[in-house]
This record gives structure tokens, C-alpha cells and sequence, in this order.
């Protein structure tokens, strides 16, 4: 096989903040960790360890196009554990009732307010005048976070500590001796507030029944290749082959790559999905390409 496929379990050590387009006072957060959002924590660890060990400034370039290389990502999904197994919580749209957030493992499903009500929680801030060392007029706001520690579907108290789940493909396994020497990252935005701090709980290889999030997955492939109705991921709009028939919402994604900005691209969001079963692989950064086996 091409590619080796590892599960890892993330526990939130501070609220997290992942950020997506607000609305008005309101700095909204994603309820999921962007593969690309993880690629860059990883390789900022990398880099930083590497160069405390060589006494140099981190090559961060030189340590992301490794990554690159070697790793693709899942997102990481909310996740709990009950009576020693890992639940995760994943998206799908539904044609009467719009996004809900389904349980793997059990049967409980949520539609997207009650699941936000139950994660997220929300901080002020405020800008400071200068001149009067008092709030700046009009720059109020708050920030959506995800908690350390899910609420209750009633609201009336905590049960246990907020989990991510997700998946690590290896080209090389090699590198995985790299990886097991991360166990705390800072991921998402505000990292100097001390937002974002994840401690890894769980890490194994996937062997067996070969499934990521219950999906088949063939690894004998140039990218990793998973079998699915849903795309768990940002999936890819304007490729050849286009992908027809799809259902959900859709999304301009843009960024930085390297130091260099790249072109937005149109993407469908975690959780849209088609009638049927189809192949997806996943890109260097996440991002999953929709597959033409005709």
C-alpha cells in the first residue's frame, strides 16, 4: 500500500476559535478543524523543535513542503467519549430540515442550533481609545469559541471534555517519528490569548476494516481515495470533473500559501452531499477532489 492511515484524538486544553465570515458584532466559529488550519500547526512544531535542537531560526518552508510531502489530513469533527469509545459528531444537509450532526456510533442527531447551543460559547472583547484608556466607540463585539467541555442538550450541566477527531495519511512512515514527538499544538485564531491549545489523547493506526469516519478508503492510490455520499471536507467545485447533482452549501475559500496569496476557490462545505457514492481524494491540504471513474 501507497499510504498508511492513522486515527489521532485531539482533547481541548482552552476554548478554540476557528474563524469564518461574521456576522455584524459577531466573530462566528467554525464547528470543525480545517485539514489546513492542522498543517500549518504541525508544521510550526516541526519547525520550532527543529530549530531549538540546532540552535537556527525554524524553517517553516522547508518543514511545510515536508508535510506536504509525506501527510494529508482529515478535518477533525467534535468528538466525546462514552464507556471507552470515541463518538464523533458529523455533518450532513438534509433536504427538509438543512444541516443536522449525527452521532457515529450512536443514534442521537442535532439539528445545527441545538449542536452549536451544546459546543460553542461566546467571549467580548472590545478595542481600548487611547485617549481615554475606555472602550472605543462602536468596536464592541464577541467571538464564537468552541468550549473545553460540551453542554448538555438541556443546558443544565457538563458531560466531560470536548474531543477532535480526524485521520493522518502517511506516504512515507518514516515521518511518523516526527509526528510522535507532537503532543501539544495551538490551532485557530487568537493563539496569543491562549486560544487554541489541543493535547493529543489518542493515536493509533487504522488497521482491519480500512474506514475513515465509516468510509471505505483505498490506499494504493497516487492521494488517498474515500468512498462517500457526504464530503466530510471542503470539497473542490470548479475541477475537472465537475461534480453534478451535489446538495448543500456552498463556500469561496481563498488564502496564503508559502507567503503568496492564492486564487478563492468555489467549494461545497462539510456535509453536503450526492444520491450516491462516489470517489474522493484528499489534497495536500485537505481539500477533497472529487474523482471521474468513468
Amino acid at each position: 500500500m501507497t499510504w498508511t492511515v492513522l486515527q489521532w484524538v485531539w482533547r481541548l486544553d482552552s476554548p478554540l476559535f476557528i474563524g469564518m465570515p461574521p456576522a455584524g458584532a459577531l466573530n462566528r466559529c467554525r464547528l470543525y478543524l480545517p485539514a489546513r488550519a492542522m498543517h500549518g500547526a504541525v508544521t510550526s512544531e516541526l519547525a520550532r523543535l527543529n530549530g531549538e535542537e540546532k540552535a537556527k531560526f525554524p524553517d517553516y518552508g522547508k518543514f511545510g513542503k515536508e508535510v506536504g510531502e509525506n501527510c494529508r489530513f482529515t478535518y477533525l469533527f467534535p468528538a466525546e467519549k462514552q464507556g471507552g469509545r470515541f463518538l464523533t459528531w458529523t455533518p450532513k444537509f438534509e433536504a427538509s430540515k438543512g444541516r443536522r450532526w449525527y452521532c457515529q456510533g450512536g443514534r442521537e442527531s442535532l439539528s445545527d442550533r441545538d449542536f452549536r447551543r451544546r459546543l460553542l460559547d461566546s467571549r467580548p472583547g472590545t478595542a481600548i481609545a487611547p485617549e481615554s484608556d475606555s472602550a472605543s466607540e462602536g468596536s464592541l463585539r464577541e467571538t464564537e469559541c468552541i468550549n473545553p467541555w460540551w453542554r448538555d442538550s438541556s443546558g443544565k450541566g457538563e458531560t466531560g471534555s470536548t474531543l477532535l477527531l480526524g485521520y493522518v495519511f502517511l506516504r512515507n512512515n518514516g515521518f511518523r517519528r516526527q509526528l510522535d514527538t507532537i503532543e501539544t499544538l495551538f490551532v485557530g485564531g487568537d493563539t496569543r490569548y491562549g486560544l487554541g491549545k489541543i493535547c493529543r489523547v489518542g493515536w493509533r493506526e487504522v488497521s482491519g476494516d480500512l474506514s475513515v469516519f465509516g468510509k471505505r478508503v483505498h490506499l494504493d492510490r497516487e492521494h488517498p481515495e474515500i468512498e462517500s455520499d457526504v464530503v466530510l471536507g471542503h470539497a473542490v467545485d470548479d475541477g475537472p470533473p465537475p461534480i453534478q447533482e451535489m446538495r448543500g452549501m456552498n463556500e469561496l475559500l481563498g488564502g496564503w500559501d508559502l507567503g503568496t496569496p492564492w486564487e478563492g476557490k468555489l467549494t461545497w462545505v462539510p456535509g453536503s452531499f450526492l444520491e450516491h457514492t462516489v470517489a474522493w481524494s484528499i489534497d495536500n491540504y485537505g481539500y477533497w477532489m472529487h474523482q471521474d471513474k468513468g
